[in-house]
């Protein structure tokens, strides 16, 4: 997770680099307290071994999601809508899935039987809904509707908070009670976003 969200880093980056958006230094100490909380709420201690391969991957979830940020920020110039957007990255991924299991890529199986949710069975069709609708569809169009609103340096850093709303919801459904580590964690990541917000506030009236 820690370089999947070496995004927000890649986006900073890139708006420096490409459109002339230099980060001011409250960026720059936004981006290292947020990534410093990150590395707290997922306790690095116990991950797993690095390897060649996982390294890769991770880099590839940073330069992906970096594209993400800056492809929704960037979306209310093109005039496409959220849903759009949603829908067309939706069916990229889906096309993708599809070729890596029918190709042996990756192991992929599925079976209709009842699971187990707050302790009562439940058709299979709930959690699917439930993942498609909620953690896919609204979560997506949300997410590029705000993007396209706070810009994509500070989407990024916004987008974070997921790893802090997931301790969040492990403890509230799950009882999975967070340690003094998570708080910490969670209160970097909070600060990460709001120097990004200053920055960008002061930036935004610098050039008003």
């Amino acid at each position: 997770m820690l370089l999947e969200y070496l995004g927000v880093v890649l986006v900073v980056g890139w708006l420096w680099a490409v459109c002339g958006q230099r980060p001011g230094r409250l960026t720059v100490a936004g981006v290292v307290t947020a990534i410093a909380g990150l590395a707290l709420l997922v306790d690095l201690a116990g991950s797993a071994q690095l390897s060649p391969v996982r390294i890769m991957w991770g880099l590839g979830e940073a330069v992906s999601l970096a594209v993400y940020f800056l492809l929704s920020a960037a979306a209310g110039e093109a005039v496409l809508s959220p849903l759009v957007m949603a829908w067309g990255g939706l069916c990229t991924g889906a096309v993708f899935l599809a070729v890596a299991g029918g190709t042996g890529v990756l192991d992929l199986s599925a079976h209709a039987s009842d699971v187990e949710l707050l302790h009562r069975h439940i058709s299979w069709i709930v959690p699917v809904l439930e993942l498609s609708l909620v953690s896919a569809v609204i979560a997506y169009v949300a997410g590029i509707a705000a993007a396209r609103r706070l810009g994509a340096r500070l989407a990024s850093f916004t987008g974070m908070a997921e790893v802090f709303f997931a301790v969040l919801y492990a403890w509230l459904l799950l009882g999975q009670t967070p340690s003094a580590l998570d708080f910490t964690g969670g209160a970097f990541m909070l600060a990460g976003v709001i120097l990004v917000r200053i920055d960008e506030t002061k930036r935004s009236a610098l050039s008003g």
